[in-house]
């Protein structure tokens, strides 16, 4: 049934109880994951005299970032007794990054987190999960 299974990831509590669900089902159908992680680093802010910078964190700093909370992904999963057939840090939006690798896997489900650590713009703009249900390929389980 489900085969093939994209995990989206990014440090939070949820994402992690996420993660150990599609582990489970991984295992109890024979399937494999695909992990997915999308950093979402803030922007610094420097004054400059009556006015202020935006400094966007550098590409070097996400992929840090995104290096420590996969490795964390991978590890939770190998000790959930799943090794995990793919682990992708990109730069992008969380959502359609996910999507996208649920299409390039032939993913039959996607699981994420209810709640992440998202930026004030998901607040505005929706949320990642939200958005994965609208657009996703294949299945969608949410998990809280």
């Amino acid at each position: 049934m489900f085969k093939n299974i994209t995990v989206a990831v990014d440090g939070s509590d949820h994402a992690w109880k996420a993660l150990g669900v599609a582990c489970d089902l991984a295992k109890h159908y024979d399937g494999q994951i695909h992990l997915i992680h999308t950093p979402e680093l803030a922007s610094t802010g420097l004054a400059v005299g009556s006015g202020a910078v935006e400094i966007p964190p550098t590409d070097e700093e996400i992929a840090k970032a995104g290096a420590v909370v996969m490795a964390e992904a991978a590890t939770m999963a190998r000790d959930a007794g799943v090794e995990p057939a793919s682990q992708l840090v990109r730069n992008g939006t969380p959502s359609a990054e996910a999507v996208s690798v649920a299409k390039e896997t032939g993913s039959d489900l996607i699981v994420t987190g209810r709640r992440g650590v998202g930026s004030l713009q998901s607040l505005l703009m929706g949320s990642t999960s939200q958005k994965i249900a609208h657009d996703a390929p294949c299945a969608f389980l949410t998990v809280k």
